[in-house]
């Protein structure tokens, strides 16, 4: 099983997608409580990726290598 993730903001294109999933025959779920986030609009948080970003391109951050990452998985 797969699971996909879909934002509609507009009641017409909602039915619309609805309908192709129907026609198409697959299985799905709605799930009302949901909300979504515009994090790129987000500008605190466009500002800490930023500098993420720079801290690792200018080597203040040596970041992580993926043998660190399987390591540390293993020996939890």
């Amino acid at each position: 099983m797969a699971t996909i993730t879909v934002n509609i903001d507009d009641q017409s294109a909602e039915k619309t997608v609805k309908a192709f999933l129907d026609k198409l025959g697959l299985d799905y779920f709605v799930d009302q409580k949901s909300s979504s986030s515009n994090w790129w609009e987000n500008q605190t948080l466009i500002n800490e990726l930023e500098k993420r970003s720079e801290d690792l391109k200018s080597g203040i951050d040596k970041g992580s290598s993926f043998a660190d990452i399987k390591n540390e998985l293993i020996n939890k």
